[in-house]
C-alpha cells in the first residue's frame, strides 16, 4: 500500500489497518491450531476472561457492540464449545454467558496473540508518538460517537 499523507485518508487508513490486524491475528490463530474462530470473537473472550458470568447485555455494553451483534457472536462461540449460555437465576428474561473450559485456554493463546500483534504494529514507533497516535485515535472515535 502507497503512502497517503492525506487526511481524507483516514478512513481508508482505519480499515486497512484493521484488515491487516485480522489477517495477522487468523494466520497467528491458525499456527497454533485454531481455525475456528474469527478476530470478532476475541472481544467476546476478553470480556469473559475479565468477568463470567456475564449477562449479555452487559457484554454488549462491555465491547461495545449491538446486542443483535453479540447474539451472533455468542451464538456461534457456544456452537464451537468455547462459552454456553444460562437463563440468569436472578432475571428471568436475562441470559448469562460463561466461559466454557475450551473458552478458558484460549486466555493463554489470546495474550500470546496480543503480544505479537502490538509489537507489530508499533515496531519503530516510539513510545511518545504511540501515546499520541492512540490519543488522537481516541478523539476521532469520540468525535464520531458525538452526535
Amino acid at each position: 500500500m502507497k503512502k497517503q499523507n492525506n487526511p481524507g485518508a483516514i478512513v481508508a487508513l482505519a480499515a486497512a489497518i484493521r484488515e491487516q490486524a485480522n489477517t495477522l491475528i487468523l494466520s497467528s490463530l491458525s499456527e497454533r491450531g485454531i481455525t475456528d474462530i474469527l478476530p470478532a470473537h476475541g472481544a467476546v473472550l476478553n470480556a469473559l476472561f475479565k468477568q463470567s458470568p456475564m449477562q449479555m447485555n452487559e457484554l454488549a455494553e462491555h465491547i461495545g457492540r449491538k446486542k443483535n451483534t453479540v447474539t451472533g457472536l455468542i451464538a456461534t462461540l457456544e456452537d464451537r464449545g468455547y462459552c454456553r449460555r444460562e437463563s440468569d437465576p436472578q432475571d428471568a428474561r436475562a441470559q448469562l454467558v460463561f466461559l466454557s473450559e475450551k473458552g478458558e485456554a484460549m486466555r493463554q493463546v489470546q495474550d500470546e496473540v496480543s503480544v505479537e500483534l502490538l509489537q507489530k504494529i508499533w515496531t519503530g514507533i516510539e513510545t511518545q508518538k504511540q501515546i499520541e497516535c492512540i490519543q488522537c485515535l481516541e478523539t476521532i472515535l469520540q468525535n464520531l460517537t458525538n452526535n
